[in-house]
């Protein structure tokens, strides 16, 4: 995905190239990857050095390991370079002071000199010392995001406090794209395409890495003798040398050692080491010369291993030991797990996917189903949005910034609202009303805040995130079987016996998708197998996207929301054009009407959040200008003498009208009015940071919360529902899923632009959190959205080194028919009273 937004650049702290070791492979591939998925990202080094190594030019610092001082000065240099984020790899062993405490003396100074930073867990230790454990607390207590390579790793994080779960998210550990293919044997050197005439024809067990104990080689060697008693053919590459620190402190015993097993069980003829580090295309041609990978690690406690990911990258299927890196990667049947140090087990496992083909071709094709989406430019582009999310956020976090508390999260109406077809649209009071069915736009509503939940780090063991997860994948099958590939439209309306209601059309409905299907491909949190279908269909209906916009305004807004969302800045250009000339236009007729249209309707921020957010995408600073424009003007036209906001009713105001007749009861506001606004000035404070949008932020949400004309809480406590309108006086008592989702939207858009935080524990760690009370203040507490610390630098004495300068498809999906399934006998079946306000929507629809 390429970006045309300014530059950011960032600087990875770790060890490094030539140091030979796994965290500093993984550092010069993942700075490589980034300039390949990137042109808006530039990245440099700051190198842990040890043993006084020469670097190149992309390192910028080098750190003495041992030295605390070193870490504070090379802040300083992060400061003089004007680093706007760094991406701390923590590993344990390679920083010093007691249990690797140095690394704060860097933290602290980041945090004085207000630049951000993300930390990478290499290993996550169920059991940590109690220093390793203050330790990696401080690391991660300031860290904007802190990043694991699976969910049990994120879990275990959780579960031991060393971060907090809305700070964690899962980015897997990438690999190499030329791994996917081999190379040519003329490109190899001599000993290796030797080594690889000799396996020719043969299974062949391959495990590579750098030597040592804990990598249970002797383990694997002994159930060798086992598996070539079933078939002598076997083969065995130990490749890979042996591991600094080990050799360091003993030499080659350790290889010796293997070597002297190798003679005693009579496996010369069969086992094969391979002394060196090895290069990419020599590493490449093992692994697709190999019948099987084999890692019989000794710790259970590993949650990555390099040399795993790459095998399973080049398709490679896997017999491994039960470190938690394995269970995770290998659960989808991409090879088999044994327990730790169980070497008769091992050797069945190797055997029994030698002798039996069926079991080892399936194996294969799960190995190739998650090299997928392991390529290094995939990764790198997730590891991106969170740098990019991360910069965004200390821009606009500089200024001070009230904090607003929000109620407990409830999710229990929305549960009641949905089954296993999707969401029901309205409900009689808050029960839910079955017979008003489901539609394409409250569910994609749905999508997203599903995304949101998972995106403030609810994982599948709390109750939030495993309605999350369900919801997610409810909604994909709801949107995938609504899509009608050969108009490129979408149904909206499905009665709850599972019959549409609609013929497929455009719509603000597909918009709203469009919108909530770009959420989802565009949330790291959101798993690989909703974010890819849901990607496949956004860009299967932007085929369609420049009808959809002729449609109405409203339709081309949510679209380029989603758009945005996802990153698709080709598409979104012509959105953005469309929606900035329209605003011109219209400005130009009447310079005191500063809008995009005569007259303002409903879900009216959207317009100009949809086009600030496309044109922070495309970088077309003049549109994203004229947006805040536009949205400022509308702040002025909706705030009230009192404070409060005063949402367009549902009789709009009209150009040309006076400010008495706008004054004059002009019906019932609706929540959506209020959420929109709320998350347009979310937008506007993470572009540019004036204070104003935080409080203009705030003041749509404080509206859900009783500070509105009526002085009447809209969100309900216990339940977690929303009220379906608002007159001068009185509340509607419906309590529909739109209502309810423009809440838990617009709170989580807060929540996430820092101008707001849940009071519920287990969303976040530690604060003093402030519960909203009923009534019309909504308490606050003052604070700057990243603190700070003393300066704790000193004399300087790290070695500064120089600047481096870096198709549509269909989507297939459920049929009509089949997205329907007979009532439950419990599902309500009340209509909505007479009172429930129609759901606005532009575009035709026809009715089947």
């Amino acid at each position: 995905m390429r970006h045309n937004a300014p530059r950011c650049r960032l600087a990875i702290v770790s060890t490094y190239l030539p140091r030979r070791c796994g965290l500093a492979t993984y550092t010069a591939d993942l700075r490589e990857a980034l300039g390949v998925a990137t042109d808006d990202v530039e990245t440099v080094v700051v190198a842990i050095d040890r043993d006084g190594l020469e670097y190149g030019d992309e390192v910028i610092a080098a750190i003495d390991q041992d030295h605390a001082e070193d870490y504070s000065s090379a802040a300083e240099i992060l400061h003089n370079k004007e680093i706007d984020v760094v991406l701390i790899q923590h590993e344990y062993g390679i920083f010093g002071g007691p249990d690797g405490s140095n690394i704060l003396e860097l933290t602290h100074a980041l945090n004085a000199h207000g630049i951000p930073y993300l930390v990478t867990l290499h290993t996550v230790l169920s059991a940590p010392s109690p220093g390793q454990a203050a330790t990696l607390r401080a690391l991660c207590a300031d860290a904007a995001r802190v990043t694991t390579f699976t969910e049990t790793a994120r879990r275990v994080a959780v579960r031991t406090g060393v971060a907090a779960s809305h700070q964690l998210v899962v980015v897997p550990h990438g690999a190499p794209v030329p791994l996917r293919t081999p190379p040519s044997r003329d490109t190899l050197r001599p000993e290796i395409a030797e080594l690889l005439r000799t396996l020719d024809g043969r299974p062949t067990l391959t495990t590579f890495g750098l030597l040592s104990a804990g990598k249970g080689i002797d383990l694997a060697i002994a159930a060798l003798a086992t598996v070539v008693r079933v078939e002598p053919r076997t083969q065995y590459v130990i490749a890979g040398a042996t591991h600094p620190e080990v050799q360091r402190h003993s030499g080659e015993s350790y290889r010796n050692g293997l070597r002297d097993q190798v003679r005693k069980l009579g496996l010369e003829n069969n086992v094969h080491f391979v002394d060196a580090f090895l290069g990419l295309e020599d590493l490449s041609a093992i692994l697709h010369a190999s019948t099987l990978f084999v890692t019989p690690y000794r710790s259970a406690e590993q949650v990555c291993s390099g040399a795993l990911t790459f095998a399973l990258a080049a398709g490679l299927p896997v017999v491994s030991s039960s470190y938690r890196y394995a269970e995770d990667m290998l659960s989808s049947g991409a090879g088999i797990v044994v327990p730790i140090d169980d070497g008769t087990a091992l050797a069945d496992a190797i055997a029994g996917l030698i002798v039996s083909p069926e079991a080892l071709r399936s194996a294969r094709t799960a190995a190739e189903a998650i090299a997928s989406w392991l390529p290094w430019p995939t990764v790198a582009a997730r590891e991106a949005e969170l740098v990019r999310e991360v910069a965004a956020r200390a821009k606009a976090g500089k200024a001070t910034q009230p904090v607003l508390g929000v109620p407990p999260l409830v999710l229990d109406h929305l549960d009641r609202l949905t089954d296993e077809i999707g969401i029901l649209q309205f409900a009689e009071s808050d029960e839910p009303a079955a017979v008003s069915g489901y539609c394409v736009d409250d569910v994609a509503r749905l999508a997203i805040v599903a995304a949101d939940l998972l995106a403030l780090g609810f994982g599948p063991e709390s109750r939030q995130g495993a309605l999350a997860y369900r919801w997610l994948r409810q909604s994909i099958r709801f949107l995938s079987a609504a899509y009608d590939s050969s108009s490129h439209a979408m149904h909206n309306q499905l009665s709850y016996q599972g019959t549409w209601e609609d013929w497929p059309h455009l719509g603000d409905h597909v918009g709203r998708a469009m919108w909530g299907l770009g959420v989802l491909a565009g949330t790291l949190a959101v798993p690989d197998e909703v974010r890819a279908p849901a990607g496949d269909l956004l860009d299967a209906l932007t085929e369609n996207v420049g009808e959809l916009a002729k449609i109405g305004l409203r339709s081309g807004a949510y679209a380029l929301l989603g758009l945005a969302r996802a990153g698709r800045a080709s598409a979104a250009a012509d959105l953005v054009d469309m929606l900035d000339r329209t605003l011109r236009e219209t400005m130009a007729e009447d310079p005191s009407w500063l809008w995009f249209e005569p007259e303002l309707t409903y879900d009216n921020a959207r317009l100009p959040q949809a086009l600030l957010a496309g044109a922070a995408l495309v970088g077309n600073r003049g549109a994203a200008e004229r947006a805040l424009c536009a949205l400022d003007w509308y702040a002025e036209h909706v705030r009230q003498p009192d404070g409060v906001i005063r949402c367009v009713g549902n009789v709009w105001h009209r150009r040309g009208e006076t400010p008495e007749q706008w004054a004059a009861d002009d019906g019932d506001e609706q929540p959506i009015d209020a959420g929109a606004f709320a998350e347009a000035f979310a937008e506007a404070w993470l572009y540019r940071g004036q204070p104003s949008d935080g409080t203009l932020a705030g003041l749509g949400l404080s509206w859900f919360l009783g500070d509105n004309q009526a002085g009447v809480r809209m969100y309900v406590d216990h339940t977690g529902a929303c009220h379906d309108g608002l007159s001068a006086t009185w509340v509607n008592g419906n309590q529909g899923a739109e209502s309810t989702l423009a809440y838990y939207q617009a709170m989580f858009a807060l929540v996430h632009a820092c101008l707001s935080t849940l009071s519920d524990t287990s969303a976040q760690r530690g604060g003093q959190d402030t519960a909203v009370g009923n009534g019309r203040t909504l308490t606050a507490r003052a604070t700057t959205a990243r603190p700070t610390v003393t300066d704790r630098s000193s004399t300087q004495r790290v070695r500064p080194s120089t600047t481096a300068t870096t198709g549509p498809s269909g989507v297939s999906g459920a049929s009509a028919s089949g997205a329907g399934a007979a009532p439950p006998a419990n599902s309500p079946a009340n209509r909505p009273s007479a009172g429930h306000r129609p759901r606005t929507s532009e575009g035709h629809t026809d009715a089947r």
